[in-house]
């Protein structure tokens, strides 16, 4: 029943874009170390457990000019937030606080290059000052696969990875690099987003009759373009993000009204936009369709 529903509203919309590439663009992404230890990843804050990442994925917009576009990026929140010596060392404890705090603690600062104490004896001061100026960053980010998430007005992304830079504060030097999982993300806003930032409303489209919005003229040819320039870019990177079509409808009402089809006529129509078969709400208020 979904299918049939799903091919009767196609045959009224007009498919604006298709793509045909991989659901993530990520000739960005780079392979530079070993995947962490879920063990050290847990110290550090960033699973749950050794398996789990809390590191999660947003929509992120570039904003550099002529670039602009949209991408699936991991969240460093959590990776900016991380205190090396507290996660580490027995740093708030009394007794022998510069001792690692067990066994996987002393196994990773040793990947590090940090050697002189353990979970048994304490390092260092040298070494703790070292321990002291960790940081690290995100360099790049490979997202997981996007899909529906079945709500109709949105996207989720799968769990993907990450290359974690740790860095040394002294000189800004790499310490180490390594992989790390992200978390899947069961909500991109993607109604939100297009509909707020994009398309805010019928003066952020091109309504004219060289898209075919016109009285007399095909509801089918409607061609959906955006005025801005930065937008259209911006909107064409989240569709190839998504690896979706794009189709439009319009209605009678801005709610569940009547479908139109046909030609345009003389009465005010509300444009639905859909992303595969997620629609976005709300519907735009394009006005009465002019007659030249």
């Amino acid at each position: 029943m979904r299918n049939i529903k799903t091919l009767l509203r196609l045959m009224a919309a007009t498919t604006l874009i298709t793509t045909v590439a991989s659901s993530i663009v990520a000739c960005d992404f780079e392979t530079k170390g070993p995947i962490l230890n879920g063990k050290y990843a847990k110290l550090l804050g960033w699973y749950s457990d050794e398996n789990t990442s809390l590191i999660n994925q947003e929509l992120k917009r570039d904003k550099t000019t002529g670039k602009e576009k949209y991408s699936i990026e991991a969240d460093d929140t959590k990776i900016m937030m991380t205190n090396f010596k507290n996660s580490l060392l027995n740093a708030n404890e009394i007794r022998n606080p510069n001792q690692a705090k067990d066994a996987d603690a002393a196994a990773f600062l040793k990947e590090l290059g940090i050697t002189s104490g353990s979970e048994n004896e304490e390092y260092s001061s040298d070494d703790v000052k070292k321990i002291t100026t960790l940081s690290a960053k995100i360099t790049s980010t490979e997202a997981g696969k996007t899909e529906e998430n079945n709500t109709g007005t949105d996207f989720k992304v799968l769990a993907g990875t990450c290359q974690i830079d740790i860095i040394s504060k002294d000189d800004d030097s790499v310490v180490k690099s390594y992989t790390i999982n992200t978390a899947k993300n069961d909500g991109l806003n993607i109604s939100k987003i297009v509909i707020t930032k994009l398309i805010s409303d019928k003066n952020s489209l091109k309504l004219t009759a060289a898209q075919v919005f016109k009285q007399g003229e095909s509801v089918a040819d409607f061609k959906l373009v955006i005025n801005s320039e930065s937008k259209q870019k911006q909107f064409d990177s989240l569709v190839q993000i998504l690896n979706t079509n794009v189709s439009t409808q319009f209605h009678a009402r801005v709610d569940d009204g009547p479908l139109v089809t046909g030609n345009f006529r003389n009465l005010k129509v509300y444009l639905a936009i859909y992303f595969g078969d997620v629609h976005l709400l709300p519907r735009i208020d394009c006005g009465i369709p002019p007659t030249v």
